[in-house]
């Protein structure tokens, strides 16, 4: 007859075998500033020997400067702003690699998310328009004003996961924009000459394509922690504070206007652990419904 396992064994090799599904299940998956994250997002790094002018001091960018600079005051301006307050919110700065790559996928012209190789280790909102001229900065308050439909879920609701509470079509745009740890953007507008919407050729389409690292939109987990503003800041922060945001310092090299030369939802990710809660159902992505918008004036968001 064979003897029984020990206590310690037994409870040895099932931590063993959740770390291997651990591993397996996260494969995919890059650590924010990681090597490989890098090397991912080196792909889309424009060619320098053709994008650099003769005395190969500028690049040429997808995005204006001035918008470029709108875009991260107004998302910095609505991560401070967040109701209720949120204690870990931390500075948002601006990502070259990200914009590089946000730029290869805005001149694809699909209205999806992409590139799938990225997807996975990136946050990503879209939006498009035609017609009468819209600033990008429209699109990223379009984004927040989804808190509308969103219920910010409290700690005594997590148990141990948070409910995801969206009354509306979508509010994955609003967290994304939102999440605490979310440190990075990187924005590109590319004017489409066509561009299917949704089944849809719209002409001289305007689509704008943020890209965000870490990643967002974890199932599960709530997109901030409630408290007092800057009161749960990471160590590395050393306890400093702008605008109810955690902030370290201008970590941006300096830049102005003469250097810049310019010409369906996406499926939150399993909660970071070995365990994983069941998510509520949820509409397919593919055919959501086109919007009685007015001819002439169209602003439509992956649905």
């Amino acid at each position: 007859m064979t003897a029984a396992m020990p206590c310690w064994l037994s409870a040895l090799t099932l931590a063993l075998t959740l770390l291997v599904l651990s591993a397996r299940e996260g494969a995919a998956l890059f650590l924010p500033d990681s090597n490989e994250l890098r090397q991912l997002l080196s792909r889309y790094q424009d060619d320098q020997n053709s994008t650099d002018n003769t005395a190969g001091s500028r690049t040429r960018r997808a995005i204006q400067w001035t918008d470029r600079g709108e875009l991260l005051q107004l998302h910095n301006k609505l991560r401070g702003g967040v109701y209720p307050t949120a204690s870990n919110m931390e500075y948002m700065v601006w990502d070259d690699e990200l914009e590089r790559s946000a730029t290869h996928w805005a001149e694809e012209c699909q209205w999806e998310h992409g590139p799938k190789d990225l997807l996975m280790s990136i946050g990503q909102n879209l939006a498009v328009h035609w017609g009468r001229y819209r600033s990008p900065a429209n699109h990223v308050q379009a984004w927040y004003d989804e808190v509308k439909d969103y219920t910010y879920p409290y700690q005594h609701e997590c148990n141990p996961w948070c409910p995801d509470r969206c009354s509306g079509p979508m509010c994955t745009h609003y967290t994304q924009l939102v999440w605490a740890t979310t440190t990075r953007v990187g924005c590109a507008v590319h004017v489409c000459p066509r561009m299917n919407v949704w089944g849809e050729i719209w002409e001289n389409a305007v689509y704008l394509v943020c890209n965000y690292s870490p990643k967002g939109n974890w199932i599960g987990e709530a997109p901030y922690q409630h408290g007092r503003p800057c009161s749960q800041c990471p160590p590395s922060y050393g306890g400093s504070c702008r605008d109810n945001l955690c902030f370290k310092g201008d970590s941006q090299r300096s830049e102005t206007e003469d250097m810049n030369e310019v010409e369906k939802a996406q499926i939150p990710m399993s909660p970071r652990t070995t365990a994983k809660p069941v998510p509520r159902p949820k509409p397919k992505p593919a055919a959501p419904k086109k919007p009685s918008t007015p001819k002439g004036s169209h602003q439509h968001f992956p649905g």
